[in-house]
């Protein structure tokens, strides 16, 4: 079988490599390159009014720390959104109190969606409420405890170049509770921070992300989230579909995400997340799931053709070809497993001692790791519906989505859509 078939196997193999050393090219870019742009000082002359949009829902241990920390930003001109669904939600008493300590924090209750995802809808509501005066827009996660030069560092790039039309951060999850689960969502999240960078794939993250006003309506965001499930992955298609300018991306905006993962969680949020990315951005789930099955096809193969002939030598007489195919696509993985934990412990010293907890499944377990990420984008390939917090989301299309509500909502699970709806990840 081996020596039928060996040839086209090589060309699969080929393939493989070219992924591979392009993954590594990625994992050492943000590992070195992209850590020292995050050094660059900011500036100071561009400072516009901005409007910081928060989504809220429901109170945990973090949520007034949250709160206060995006009332410490160094920056200023500034105002904060935040936009709940209900006025039963527990979070409003100390929304309220905030408000009366300090003029800068506005309410929005935006109610129920019924044609659109929730946070989506807490968003456009919040919108409305800006004015000219808000000259950019910022989202972000309420969950999120940012860093004081987080603002600046999110609006500064929009002054760099014309083409520059929306801003974004990223996060890099930090395993806390020890399981392996939490190590595999690590090691997989990494991968998809090495490909931002500043150029034009790069795409937006709902958690951290800004753009002027005036374009988020004359780029027609507003009227594609209408309908639409996701933001982020909208407001991209808006700036790099439709208009062709540039997501950029800020390297001081990557923030730790603490995560609490089982493997029950992980697979509830993976495949959400991917079902999301087949829907919105289909070419990105298809070379997601695609390269990842030629990455696991072509080691598995290469392995057992090596074991094969070591043991048998007559059936496959170049077996140690097969063998150092193996050993050089392995070792590839095991490089960039290595950058991306390096990347990690240099944008996010603080947590360099959980980040280095996983070194073996950025390492050796990469394999795993590949095969996890490619059940899960496999999964979600099949079906188009998503239940977050109780609320049942059929995406139609990008800008289509069908809303099923319970008839018992509860209004204080914490409202966030990157993280387990049982186990909420903080982003510090």
């Amino acid at each position: 079988m081996f020596e039928t078939i060996s040839f086209y196997v090589f060309w699969l193999w080929a393939l493989a490599f070219v992924f591979a050393g392009w993954g590594v090219y990625g994992a050492q870019r943000l590992a070195f390159r992209t850590a020292r742009r995050a050094r660059d000082p900011l500036g100071d002359t561009y400072t516009p009014q901005v409007a910081v949009i928060a989504p809220i829902k429901g109170v945990d241990e973090d949520t007034a720390g949250n709160i206060a920390s995006l009332l410490q930003l160094d920056y200023p001109k500034y105002r904060v959104i935040f936009s709940i669904e209900s006025e039963r939600d527990p979070v409003l008493q100390l929304l309220q109190a905030t408000a009366a300590q300090d003029p800068r924090v506005d309410i929005v209750i935006a109610g129920e969606s019924d044609h659109r995802g929730q946070k989506v809808h807490n968003q456009l509501a919040a919108v409305e409420r800006t004015t000219e005066a808000d000259e950019v827009l910022a989202f972000v996660d309420a969950d999120a405890r940012p860093k004081p030069n987080w603002l600046r560092a999110l609006v500064t790039p929009l002054s760099y170049h014309k083409s520059i039309a929306a801003v974004t951060g990223y996060r890099f999850y930090v395993p806390i509770n020890g399981t392996a689960a939490s190590k595999v969502v690590c090691a997989i999240n990494a991968q998809v921070a090495a490909l931002f960078g500043p150029y034009r794939r790069t795409f937006a993250w709902g958690g951290s992300m800004a753009m002027r006003r005036s374009e988020f309506f004359s780029l027609d965001v507003h009227q594609h989230w209408q309908n639409a499930m996701s933001d982020d992955y909208v407001l991209s298609y808006c700036v790099r579909g439709l208009h062709k300018r540039v997501v950029h991306f800020a390297p001081q905006c990557l923030v730790a995400s603490e995560a609490a993962f089982t493997w029950s969680s992980l697979r509830e949020f993976a495949v959400r997340q991917y079902r999301i990315t087949k829907v919105c951005a289909p070419w990105v789930w298809l070379t997601a799931v695609g390269g990842a099955a030629l990455n696991l096809f072509v080691l598995a193969y290469t392995f057992t053709a090596a074991m094969v002939g070591f043991i048998w030598p007559d059936l496959v007489p170049d077996w140690y070809i097969f063998s150092a195919l193996f050993y050089v696509l392995y070792g590839a993985a095991i490089i960039r497993g290595f950058f991306l934990m390096l990347a990690g412990e240099t944008f996010l010293p603080e947590h360099k001692p959980a980040i280095r907890s996983g070194w073996l499944w950025f390492t050796f377990f990469m394999p795993v790791v590949m095969l996890v990420n490619f059940l899960t984008l496999a999964r979600a390939g099949f079906g188009r519906t998503i239940t977050w917090r109780g609320i049942t989301y059929k995406m139609v299309s990008r800008t289509k989505t069908v809303v099923s509500r319970p008839t018992n909502h509860d209004d204080n699970q914490p409202f966030n859509t990157k993280t387990p709806s049982h186990e909420v990840a903080r982003r510090v």
